[in-house]
């Protein structure tokens, strides 16, 4: 952590250095920067810890089909599609990684595969459903067999990247119509807040049941772009507010002095200084983001199934809450673990840049 802190200051401004060092200064800050990338690491990685098909595996295949000449051969099929023939499976389309190791090493080949540690993926069905935590399914299955372990870990990287994709969607839309609002003023300003005051009286909720209604799907991009059209209100209203309040200040007035273009104005002298207290709302963005899509889920608009989701773990976990409680405590404590994280890194931010620290 010290490394990476002294490359950041090397690249901040004295104010920014003091609110840096103010931020990090925090434990709660330090706890929930850990636990957010932790959990961010293992999500985007999950291929590597849970998986059907082998991290590595060598095996000697045919050279054709038919052929008793052989080739010893590398694959990675936990990363990389391979086909059947590829392999060196040629009676069937779909290669159970486990049974061709299985045969191999009975009839005596010297076959080699490391699989992950949870040898499970998010869609594998097992025979036993709702069966509890055990050696082989370390957070127990859902109502149709398939792993806990697997689908939440998973779930988490969805859940997880909706919510940087919320936040990254909302800010661009937001400080675009927001810089424009508050710097042209007048007109646009006008009808700017009526159309604002039209997108927060409508239900977003009813608007996302009614598209995924017409449209027969719940694409992640589809609803991505509905909750997105309906949240970067706010972020418009704190940057207009902030650029009111900087249009007119002696910076502004010598650059249009000095004969600066408005996009230099904008981007050169007002934004950077509107953008410091909107950067508070990026961990409550992100978080806001992941719960909106553990909610649809939970009620059945979000994600198209078989999607690993947590809100569809926690619609399982209450309809089978008395034969299977693991359903209901596995995502309720992910989806815990990383707002906590994002808003104790949130509540940091906001104390760090506080201007009456500053």
């Amino acid at each position: 952590m010290n490394f990476f802190n002294r490359i950041i200051l090397n690249y901040l401004s004295p104010p920014s250095q003091r609110r840096w060092k103010s931020f990090i200064g925090q434990r709660r800050a330090r706890v929930g920067l850990w636990i957010f990338f932790i959990v961010l690491f293992f999500s985007l990685t999950a291929e590597i810890w849970s998986n059907h098909k082998p991290l590595y595996m060598a095996r000697e295949v045919p050279i054709a089909e038919g052929s008793l000449e052989t080739e010893r051969r590398h694959f990675f099929p936990a990363m990389l599609s391979y086909t059947a023939a590829e392999m060196g499976v040629f009676d069937t389309f779909d290669v159970n990684y486990a049974e061709v190791v299985k045969s191999d090493r009975e009839q005596g080949k010297n076959t080699i595969a490391i699989f992950p540690f949870n040898q499970w993926d998010p869609y594998v069905q097992a025979p036993d459903t709702l069966m509890a935590p055990s050696a082989d399914h370390w957070l127990g299955t859902d109502n149709l067999g398939r792993d806990v372990t697997a689908r939440l870990l998973y779930g988490v990287r969805v859940s997880m990247t909706f919510g940087l994709m919320f936040w990254l969607f909302t800010f661009l839309i937001g400080v675009l119509i927001g810089s424009v609002q508050g710097y042209i003023g007048g007109r646009t300003d006008f009808m700017t807040e009526r159309l604002k005051e039209l997108f927060e009286i409508i239900p977003f909720l009813s608007v996302v049941i009614l598209i995924n209604g017409l449209m027969q799907s719940q694409s992640i991009w589809v609803t991505l772009m509905i909750v997105v059209i309906f949240s970067w209100v706010s972020i418009s209203s704190q940057l207009r507010a902030s650029f009111l309040s900087l249009r007119r200040r002696d910076f502004c007035e010598a650059a249009r002095a000095m004969g600066a273009s408005h996009a230099r104005i904008i981007f050169k002298h007002i934004l950077p200084n509107a953008l410091t207290p909107i950067l508070t709302l990026t961990p409550f963005t992100i978080s806001s983001g992941i719960a909106f899509l553990a909610v649809l889920d939970y009620l059945g608009f979000g994600l198209n199934p078989p999607t690993p989701s947590l809100g569809e773990l926690l619609q399982q976990g209450r309809n089978y809450i008395i034969n299977a409680p693991w359903l209901l405590l596995a995502p309720t404590g992910a989806l815990a673990t990383m707002l906590i994280s994002i808003n104790l890194v949130g509540e940091s931010l906001r104390q760090a840049f506080d201007p009456k620290k500053s």
